[in-house]
């Protein structure tokens, strides 16, 4: 076992009375060990003193073993108790010449045999025979030594005793009403917010650590399911500038006022570092929410400093950063769906500014149905909601396009050209719906499904082909899509020796009708032949005139 070479010894009565009789002890290398211990000296002093730290170690096991000496700590219970003997077996690795034990001193015939069993290095040295015929002293009967009696208190009882302190302050923290600092902490809101605030509820929260929970809060025209104070105690009996973390949850609340608030501009709170979100829901006008966004607001000696907004699928973030009319946005999407729509952003970046009456977003660079979108659009909630966008797109999927916004239309091929959007409603879904978009379109490589405009000229006039499809080298038209009708204007299709020229309207239940005219190049002559389109898609019906 190591040896705690920190430790001080003393020497017990036993081991005074053996170094004032010097035939007590008679091993050199233990008595020059107990003539050093005094009481002051650690192991590691003696060992240094006495040049030889192993030597030292080892006496002090054997002298300590054979009750000469102990720890200073039980040096004053040790000379409180009568001196008594040591054990037989503790005696006989100190001296063969005790006075105490229950045998006499061996005879002169012993001695050699026993001296025999030791070396003359580290175990005791015996002392000479006594000349024969010498008289042996009568020795005391031999008793066990009595325990020494500890004068520290038991390791159990002060595990006990903290065991108790923390069961009562685990009592006094959860008995504690902590709902009596309601209308404290409702009118400290109030003076930081500048918004009339109530509080349903004060409570606790231990795991997963401990914080101060606010339940059913009304703040001006919103709520808060809960907000979750950190360290607890210093908010209740210190000072709430103290306060330097916060969440809330289950919160809704209006544009104008969020943006108005404190919260957004000088908190009072110089210790403020950041509140978490969760679940937020922000009312802009009537029949807009932006909703539900999670994340963080970052602060810096009470000021805002920026934060980060997300939706729960992680498919739009939104960084903010403070401005001079509300908070500028740094717009990024990831496989985002159009609103109401079907179509998706696959990846897109953008800039925005988010005021009190809208959002203004420019610089939109995205993947849009295979393809490039770059523009700005604009959303206002002051009178109803609003919307008025622009923008060019390069090598969007015509398959795509069709199926998720056209819809009635069948096209596949690659489309270029311009776009602008416009809408107004009460509600962002019917906002969509009723919107109308104006293109400026060029496709390449394509096919026009439900309509065979070559077999149509082919036939001539009075023909009449129900069907198809027409392949095309280049289609250019001007499209209009309103809430009843789709509307190709301008059209002008070339497909090797052949084009077709006019327009097509097609209503949203799918009846379409329409006037086009097929050009065929020959080696002599122009044939043209007039095409009157009807049906309903997505198969269609060309009747050929003269």
């Amino acid at each position: 076992m190591v040896m705690n070479v920190g430790q001080v010894y003393a020497k017990t009565p036993i081991g005074d009375e053996a170094v004032r009789q010097s035939t007590r002890v008679v091993q050199r290398n233990l008595r020059m060990v107990l003539v050093q211990v005094d009481g002051k000296l650690t192991v590691a002093e003696l060992s240094d003193k006495i040049g030889n730290a192993r030597l030292v170690e080892n006496a002090i096991r054997e002298l300590e073993s054979g009750g000469y000496i102990v720890p200073l700590e039980g040096a004053a219970a040790a000379w409180e108790r009568p001196v008594e003997a040591p054990r037989r077996e503790q005696v006989s690795a100190i001296s063969q010449f005790s006075t105490f034990g229950t045998s006499k001193s061996p005879s002169a015939k012993d001695m050699p045999s026993r001296a025999s069993q030791f070396s003359t290095f580290g175990k005791p040295v015996l002392p000479a025979p006594q000349p024969a015929g010498a008289p042996k002293p009568d020795l005391p009967p031999a008793h066990e030594p009595e325990k020494a009696v500890s004068s520290s208190v038991p390791l159990s009882r002060w595990l006990y005793g903290a065991l108790g302190v923390v069961f009562f302050a685990i009592l006094l923290v959860l008995v504690y009403p902590y709902d009596r600092h309601r209308e404290d902490i409702a009118k400290v809101a109030t003076e930081l917010i500048k918004q009339p605030v109530s509080i349903g509820k004060v409570s606790l929260q231990l795991l997963p650590k401990p914080q101060l929970l606010l339940s059913d809060l009304d703040i001006g025209d919103g709520r808060i399911a809960s907000v979750a104070i950190d360290q607890p105690w210093q908010f209740l009996f210190g000072d709430a500038q103290q306060i330097e973390r916060m969440s809330a949850s289950g919160a809704e609340l209006p544009l104008a006022p969020l943006l108005a608030s404190p919260l957004l501009q000088q908190t009072g709170l110089p210790g403020l570092r950041q509140v978490m979100f969760e679940n937020l829901s922000v009312k802009a006008g009537t029949g807009l929410l932006f909703s539900p966004l999670n994340g963080h607001l970052y602060f810096s000696q009470g000021s805002f400093a920026n934060g980060a907004l997300e939706n729960p699928e992680r498919s739009l973030l939104l960084k903010l950063t403070p401005a001079a009319t509300g908070l500028a946005l740094a717009i990024e999407g990831r496989a985002w769906p159009l609103p109401g729509l079907k179509g998706e952003f696959s990846a897109m970046q953008a800039k925005g500014l988010l005021s009190a009456d809208r959002l203004s977003v420019s610089d939109i660079d995205a993947n849009f149905l295979g393809g490039l979108l770059r523009g700005q659009w604009e959303l206002t909630w002051s009178n109803g909601l609003a919307m008025n966008g622009s923008g060019r797109f390069e090598r969007v999927d015509l398959a795509m396009l069709s199926s998720s916004l056209l819809r009635i239309v069948r096209l596949d091929g690659e489309l270029s050209g311009e776009l602008g959007l416009s809408g107004r409603s009460d509600s962002w879904l019917s906002l969509w719906q009723s919107a109308t978009a104006q293109l400026k379109l060029r496709a390449q490589r394509g096919t026009l499904h439900g309509v065979d405009i070559g077999e149509a000229g082919r036939r001539g006039a009075g023909a009449t082909v129900r069907s198809g499809t027409t392949r095309f080298d280049t289609l250019v038209a001007n499209l209009l899509i309103d809430p009843k009708n789709i509307l190709f204007r301008d059209i002008r299709l070339e497909a090797g020796a052949i084009s077709a020229t006019g327009q097509v309207a097609a209503e949203r239940d799918g009846n379409v009708d329409g006037r086009l005219v097929m050009s065929a190049q020959t080696s002599a002559a122009t044939v043209r032949v007039p095409l009157a389109v009807s049906g309903r898609l997505p198969e269609l019906t060309l009747s050929a005139g003269r």
